[in-house]
């Protein structure tokens, strides 16, 4: 692998090291993940990511290095400002920051509302300029306006953690000795709840469909995960709306029922293989590979 790589790139998002290594064709030859989020990590970042690098390629590589998400933010190993959108995509590549041999894909702000991102620009970048409305699902979910090419706006939805946050605590907390089971007619269901947002339900009626006998309490994960996804989509598309879903895995699936319920037209990319992509052609067009 050593021979054929000229390039890494890494993606250190909230709760994932991940980095690639690729050949002059664009290919991921190799690659490591790891459960050491930018949020979540102790110590220097430069030398977590020292550390993550070298276990991996057993020493440090001697080619360009390109990386996006956190490790530009106030945890990462340096602070890198945020370009202002609106924006062409394709200005990207000439405000790349380098930092100890590492060349930081910088993030994006929106001055009103007041938004920003880290990590999403870079599966942006990698879409092709013809696209449209995007959502990229996540802890914080992102509903991009992209058009020919150009950044004109976006919102944050924080669907994933609120998810996470009343699963764990409070009223609508799993509960306990019940084995989760993923249903999707009860998915969809629930989905229809939020869909109309002049009389959608509220989370606390998944509580009460449970005490009454009404939802199944193996599906209370299931019944807040539809509702809430629902809710997302709802907010920001319509029946007929065309868009470009970028996603991978349980969360893809679960965005791909809502909007197929919503009646939405959208096309589908893997979220991993935007960014794999992203990281490459930004390398490319900033000059650190032939």
């Amino acid at each position: 692998m050593k021979d054929r790589t000229i390039l890494i790139g890494i993606d250190w998002g909230a709760s994932t090291f991940r980095a690639w290594a690729f050949d002059e064709e664009g290919d991921v030859i190799g690659g490591i993940s790891v459960p050491d989020g930018i949020l979540t990590h102790t110590g220097d970042a430069m030398g977590r990511l020292k550390f993550h690098i070298n276990e991996w390629l057993s020493e440090w590589p001697e080619v360009p290095m390109i990386a996006c998400g956190g490790i530009g933010g106030a945890q990462g190993i340096q602070r890198t400002e945020y370009r202002p959108v609106p924006m062409l995509i394709s200005d990207l590549p000439r405000h790349l920051v380098e930092v100890n041999g590492i060349h930081m894909v910088p993030g994006l702000k929106q001055a009103s509302p007041p938004d920003v991102m880290r990590g999403e620009e870079t599966q942006l970048f990698a879409l092709d300029d013809s696209v449209g409305a995007v959502c990229i699902p996540g802890t914080y979910t992102k509903h991009v306006n992209f058009e020919h090419g150009r950044i004109l706006g976006f919102t944050s939805e924080m669907t994933g953690e609120l998810r996470a946050l009343l699963l764990a605590n409070g009223g609508l907390k799993t509960p306990e000795d019940t084995p989760q089971e993923f249903d999707e007619a009860v998915f969809r269901e629930w989905v229809e709840y939020s869909l109309d947002p002049d009389d959608a339900a509220s989370p606390f009626a998944v509580r009460a469909a449970r005490k009454t006998g009404v939802l199944d309490p193996k599906y209370h994960e299931t019944a807040l995960t539809g509702l809430l996804i629902g809710a997302d989509i709802a907010a920001h598309y319509d029946p007929g709306d065309e868009l470009t879903l970028v996603a991978d895995g349980a969360i893809l699936e679960s965005y791909r029922i809502a909007l197929d319920t919503l009646g939405a037209d959208f096309d589908e990319c893997s979220a991993e293989e935007a960014t794999q992509d992203g990281l490459f052609e930004l390398a490319e067009e900033a000059g650190l590979i032939g």
